[in-house]
């Protein structure tokens, strides 16, 4: 089986240096928002997995054939019998941004204790960077990021709401290959920075028109939250499923 790129470890080092500049130029804001965000709907993924399991078995059995056919299965039976889920496309590129995105907060920490040390007139040391082997553990500490693991609770439903969306795709989507919408870590990156998310301390900073008197207004009137939708999903559970005929790619959607 040939290895993909969501198999292969999470580096910074490895992306082109123009997806390294335009994710260092991300915001603060709109990069611990998505973190906060993607770790959430991992949590959910993993901690409702026997739900999700039973979900894709009613789709599946649900759907008539002709579009059953077209659904990315993903339910193998174990030795005891008992049924396993393989995980979507979509959810391990969900994943695979949250890496990028985690490994990119890491590096602007240690960029900014070493400026906290070098403010030390008796200090004349600094940290070497060194980029992290397994992300996920990092302990963010960044205080817009508590401040969204602070009002958590608020946000479940979201979290649940996205892991369902994500646990249904096309076989066509669950391919990683030539014909993808995301062949690399550059492709994640650059459907990622968009100008809501790059124009964001921007709008932040409007005051003329007094369209954004808050952070808060700033937020409702932004698309930051990049959460990656199937169009599986956006045909058979959502409202939208007409945009599936114009879109040949799973789409990003705000978390609401």
């Amino acid at each position: 089986m040939v290895q993909t790129f969501l198999e292969k470890p999470a580096s910074l080092e490895l992306l082109s240096q123009k997806s390294k500049d335009k994710l260092s130029q991300v915001p603060d804001y709109p990069l611990d928002y998505n973190i906060f965000l993607c770790k959430g709907i991992s949590e959910a993924q993993k901690d409702d997995e026997a739900e999700l399991l039973k979900f894709r078995e009613s789709i599946v059995d649900s759907i008539p054939d002709d579009y059953g056919n077209l659904i990315f299965k993903g339910l193998t039976k174990n030795g005891d019998g008992s049924m396993n889920l393989e995980s979507t496309t979509t959810s391990k590129l969900q994943r695979r941004l949250l890496l990028l995105l985690i490994l990119e907060r890491h590096r602007r920490d240690i960029i900014a204790l070493n400026r906290l040390l070098a403010t030390d007139p008796k200090n004349c040391k600094t940290i070497h960077y060194v980029e992290l082997k397994d992300p996920i553990k990092y302990e963010i500490k960044s205080p817009i990021f508590r401040s969204f693991e602070g009002a958590k609770d608020v946000y479940q439903g979201s979290f649940k709401k996205f892991s369902v969306l994500q646990n249904i795709e096309y076989d066509f989507e669950h391919a990683i290959d030539e014909n993808g919408d995301y062949q690399n870590d550059d492709d994640l990156v650059d459907a990622f920075c968009t100008e809501d998310v790059m124009k964001f301390n921007s709008k932040l900073n409007e005051t003329d028109d007094k369209a954004y008197d808050s952070l808060e207004d700033v937020v409702a009137n932004s698309r930051i939250a990049r959460v990656l939708i199937p169009l599986a999903a956006q045909a058979f559970l959502l409202d939208d499923g007409k945009e599936e005929k114009k879109n040949a790619k799973r789409t990003y959607s705000e978390a609401k």
